[in-house]
């Protein structure tokens, strides 16, 4: 974590934020400008402008005489120069599997031992971006590199940055992508221009990467501009199934092995999109929930994504809190992990009830875990609505597949989050099913292991084509199945 201040002067009618991302600054803005996150503060060391309502309403009066302001809400007018912490660089993203001889960073540990067999495989997530270098010959890993998609500074998820695209930001999303993707090429030792690079994301990161309009994502009936099998100059970029079924989890289901699997298996992608696919390799059924970014940090008030000193662990006995951050560091907010234990152990200690309503003393200043570090009752909201959409949605495609729990035999839990998570917890506050615990796998990044297995063999993209002809994907939205279950679940177990 680290202090950064800018100086410069307003632009009439912008704000701070539109300011800074003009100036290719990055400030994470959750809630992609509308100041209802409120965690793009920053503090003015001269010049601060009148506080607007929804700084009032979120800051403090001590705050707001500090001269802290939201970025997406204040407007600079003259000379101004401001600070605020910058943390969110140092994400803690889901680990991948290197051979112990090879190592990260500019190609260190690595020899030019057959160069031009080198591919590299990238995943374009919506909050964190992946890449692998690969040896096509012998199908190894040499290498990996992650960081932040700096696409955050316009919103948290997918429909924040398809309306800034619509707003007439795509080329300034598509050029954050862009550079985020060959700076990570760059630290694997490759040339962005000339690498073969295979790249896998949803449906709405390839749209903004390629530079295709996302008028036709957020609007019925969702038609998405182009999802096939695609190459550009060196790249090429894996296919999808709609809209909401993109090329990310399709590669998820080639990883695991579902699209050649006898058995019934599930997949489920705990990100911001809810993702999930059941089936084998003669059917798969798919579907996309409106878990938002709970589990990520984003919609919780004091929530964070996977950064030094967010919260991670929590154990409440007896009333005392007990608790673990990334990297042992001083702790700055709740990531996903720490919020789904928060959740868990209010449950446990009867401080929250199975309704999701907390006892009196807490309902108005809410539980501290540390300090002012704060878990309210709309953060609960938060986590009813994200594990309900998510358990109602594996629950309908079981039904619409017309199997019961019994049936599969395999859950697989994709992402960094279901690869972090306490499943035993999980399954408390009824994100998972215990029936399925026992036959739970983590399989962290399941987009770039499907690219990564493209990069080193071309001729597996056949199975991403197969997979995609037997695939198809069930509409939440209109289900009576999924309403049902969804109002059934936000009850916790």
């Amino acid at each position: 974590m680290r202090i950064q201040r800018f100086s410069g002067n307003g632009v009439p009618h912008k704000t701070l934020l539109e300011l800074f991302q003009a100036e290719g600054i990055f400030l994470p803005a959750d809630c992609g400008g509308r100041g209802v996150c409120g965690k793009c503060r920053v503090r003015f060391l001269s010049g601060a402008p009148e506080a607007v309502e929804e700084e009032i309403e979120r800051l403090s009066p001590e705050q707001l005489e500090e001269g802290i302001r939201l970025a997406c809400r204040t407007r600079p007018e003259g000379a101004f120069a401001v600070e605020w912490e910058q943390n969110e660089e140092a994400i803690e993203v889901e680990s991948i599997d290197i051979p112990e001889e090879a190592s990260t960073g500019n190609g260190a540990g690595r020899t030019d031992r057959g160069k031009g067999n080198r591919r590299v495989a990238v995943d374009i997530g919506t909050t964190t971006i992946a890449a692998a270098l690969v040896d096509a010959q012998s199908g190894q890993v040499l290498a990996a590199e992650t960081g932040i998609n700096h696409q955050r500074s316009f919103g948290a998820d997918v429909i924040s940055r398809i309306q800034a695209t619509n707003d007439g930001k795509g080329e300034e999303l598509r050029q954050l992508a862009e550079r985020d993707i060959r700076n990570l090429i760059t630290n694997l030792g490759e040339d962005p221009e000339t690498v073969p690079t295979v790249i896998a994301g949803n449906t709405t990161m390839e749209h903004l990467l390629r530079g295709l309009s996302c008028t036709t994502l957020g609007v019925v009936p969702f038609t998405p501009v182009d999802i096939s099998l695609h190459r550009e100059r060196n790249r090429l970029f894996l296919p999808g199934i709609s809209t909401f079924i993109g090329a990310d989890i399709v590669s998820g289901i080639v990883s695991v092995g579902m699209d050649v699997s006898n058995e019934i298996c599930m997949l489920i992608d705990l990100g911001t999109n809810g993702e999930m696919a059941i089936g084998n390799k003669e059917k798969i059924l798919t579907a996309s929930t409106a878990a938002g970014p709970a589990f990520e940090g984003g919609n919780i008030s004091c929530g964070v994504a996977g950064i030094p000193g967010a919260i991670s662990r929590v154990t409440i006995t007896d009333g005392k809190v007990a608790y673990e951050t990334i990297g042992g560091k001083e702790p700055v907010g709740l990531c996903g992990t720490g919020v789904l234990e928060v959740m868990y152990e209010l449950l446990k200690e009867e401080i929250v009830d199975e309704t999701g309503l907390m006892d009196d003393g807490y309902v108005e200043e809410g539980y501290s875990v540390a300090g002012d570090i704060v878990f309210t009752d709309k953060d609960i909201r938060e986590v009813q609505l994200a594990k309900s959409a998510i358990r109602a949605g594996a629950e309908t495609l079981m039904k619409e597949f017309g199997v019961g729990y019994g049936d599969v035999s395999r859950l697989y839990l994709a992402g960094g989050f279901g690869q972090k998570i306490d499943l035993t917890k999980a399954a408390g506050i009824g994100i998972l099913p215990k029936e399925l615990v026992g036959k739970t796998v983590a399989v962290g990044n399941s987009s770039l292991s499907g690219a990564i297995m493209v990069a080193a063999e071309e001729s597996v993209s056949e199975r991403f084509l197969k997979a995609i002809s037997v695939a198809s994907e069930v509409g939440l939205s209109d289900s009576v199945i999924f309403q049902d279950l969804f109002m059934q679940h936000m009850f916790f177990e």
